[in-house]
């Protein structure tokens, strides 16, 4: 079989890579027909067809033109992994942290060290499984979603590709009502909420829709002015901070598609130290400052609970700069301008995996490029952030409630089939990626997902629901949420048996390069 990633779209002369000008410069071969077909781009007249020309255009305006199709070595490029660290830093340098981490002390009242030691602990554990996906992308060239189907199968690989896409619609909205009320603060109220919205979001999207390499050309130097005015922000809002004490009482809690062009020779160790720093370091210290920010919700001054009332997040921001003199303020109002567009940094991530994920549901939507479906995609998130975009918090923890608890389970059988059955990148049979023949049924994995899923509901504890276990471990009426720990012990101890007896009685033992 031809190698997938050697497919051209177009043009049986030249390779795609990011934009026209490395596309003269790069000659490759057309690959053979029944690959084509195969992976569904086979295309009708070339001068007739729609989306060929499309394409084309696309190439013209210099975007990243190729999808989930695996990338070639021949167009890999020097890429540096440190790339990786300034990629996530940006994405998670925003507004967004901000109102996650202040969502401690005004959403489940935690006091400060509650707070600071939740954003400490949740990020170093949450960061290892974005940064080890990371790896996958120089050694493999395929995107995030693609490496399911070694596990999960052709069409429940589907399921978790389709859940995929609504979190990555989710997230964009959330991240742009972030980025939006503060934006709407600098206006002091006189600039819509939905304009303000809009604005965020478009920004977003023009640089999303051209791809890989102008999103990485934006996160490698954007992080720098949002870190130095959160720098400034704290400065100004610590004196106000309060030192809420920890409560007492009910107990409750709180990848791989930015790697694809970087060369297979790349560390493994090095792209995931450089993500998980990126991640850690960044969610940690801007969830952090949120916090501190919360906390003047209890402050005894009531100009900040005035503050908070009118303008939530973005109010109280912009209280931090207040009795400074109008020279402060305005130099405040500035810093916040600033800040209310760090958002864009994440949600072109969200743009761009759109685009991904929404290829990989049928082989027909690969006629379709990746900018059409990004598009697509920002239509409809700007149209959800503009009807969410008056109720940020409730925006965020139902959407943070709904996401979290299948992605648990998805991670856990990834990692368990590299590390038990797969124990290494050269095991991985790329080519069959894109050959629904030759991966296996997935009846482990999705059995073993719906299992961890249903675990982790009933072992959930939210304002909309309690779970039975999460309630009988914890006190009425809001229990102990205690759903990843249950989800994670129950779906590694039960994938490993079942994934064995599938590999032994399915005969779907050419899914290995090699054996175990």
């Amino acid at each position: 079989m031809a190698d997938p990633g050697m497919i051209e779209r177009q043009s049986p002369t030249y390779n795609k890579y990011t934009t026209g000008k490395e596309m003269k410069e790069t000659p490759v071969s057309k690959a053979s027909s029944p690959t084509e077909v195969e992976l569904g781009m086979s295309y009708q007249s070339e001068s007739n067809n729609v989306w060929s020309k499309i394409s084309r255009w696309i190439n013209l305006i210099g975007a990243e033109e190729y999808g989930v199709e695996q990338i070639p070595e021949d167009v890999r490029t020097d890429q540096n992994p440190r790339d990786l660290f300034t990629f996530f830093f940006s994405a998670n340098c925003g507004t967004a942290s901000i109102a996650l981490g202040y969502l401690g002390p005004t959403l489940f009242y935690l006091g400060w060290w509650d707070s600071f030691l939740c954003c400490l602990f949740f990020n170093l554990i949450g960061a290892i499984p974005a940064a080890w996906l990371a790896t996958f992308g120089p050694k493999m060239g395929l995107r995030t979603m693609i490496l399911p189907r070694f596990c999960f199968g052709w069409w429940p690989a589907k399921v978790l590709v389709l859940l995929n896409c609504l979190n990555q619609i989710g997230w964009a909205m959330v991240n742009c009502i972030a980025g939006a009320t503060i934006f709407y603060d600098v206006g002091d109220g006189k600039l819509p909420m939905a304009v303000a919205v809009l604005i965020i979001g478009l920004a977003a999207v023009i640089v999303g829709l051209f791809g890989y390499h102008l999103v990485h050309v934006y996160e490698r130097w954007s992080w720098i002015a949002m870190l130095i005015c959160f720098c400034i922000l704290a400065g100004f809002g610590a004196p106000h901070f309060v030192n809420v004490p920890m409560g007492k009482g009910p107990r409750r809690n709180l990848s791989t598609d930015y790697g694809v062009y970087m060369r297979s020779d790349t560390p493994p160790w090095k792209c995931f130290l450089y993500a998980f720093l990126g991640l850690f370091t960044s969610q940690f210290l801007i969830e952090a400052l949120g916090a501190a920010i919360g906390t003047l919700v209890f402050s005894s001054n009531p100009v900040f609970t005035a503050a908070y009332n009118s303008g939530g997040l973005g109010g109280l921001i912009g209280q931090c700069f207040q009795g400074h003199g109008a020279g402060v303020t305005g130099f405040g109002k500035f810093v916040q301008l600033i800040l209310s567009f760090s958002t864009v940094a994440v949600i072109i991530t969200n743009i761009y995996s759109l685009g991904l994920s929404i290829q990989m549901m049928s082989k027909k939507l690969l006629i379709i490029p990746r900018v059409v479906w990004s598009l697509i995609g920002a239509v409809i998130f700007l149209a959800a952030a503009i009807g969410g975009r008056n109720n940020l918090e409730a925006v965020m923890s139902d959407f943070l409630n709904i996401c979290a608890y299948w992605l648990t389970p998805f991670c856990t059988i990834l990692m368990v089939e590299h590390f038990v059955f797969r124990r290494g990148y050269t095991t991985y049979d790329v080519s069959a990626a894109f050959d629904r023949k030759r991966l296996p049924l997935g009846i482990a994995a999705f059995s073993v997902f719906v299992i961890g899923t249903v675990l982790a509901l009933l072992c959930m504890s939210q304002t909309w629901w309690v779970g039975p276990i999460a309630l009988k471990v914890g006190n009425a009426p809001y229990g102990t949420d205690i759903s990843w720990e249950l989800s994670l012990g129950a779906v590694t101890l039960l994938y490993i048996p079942l994934r064995y007896l599938e590999r032994k009685y399915t005969g779907f033992k050419s899914e290995f390069e090699g054996d175990i």
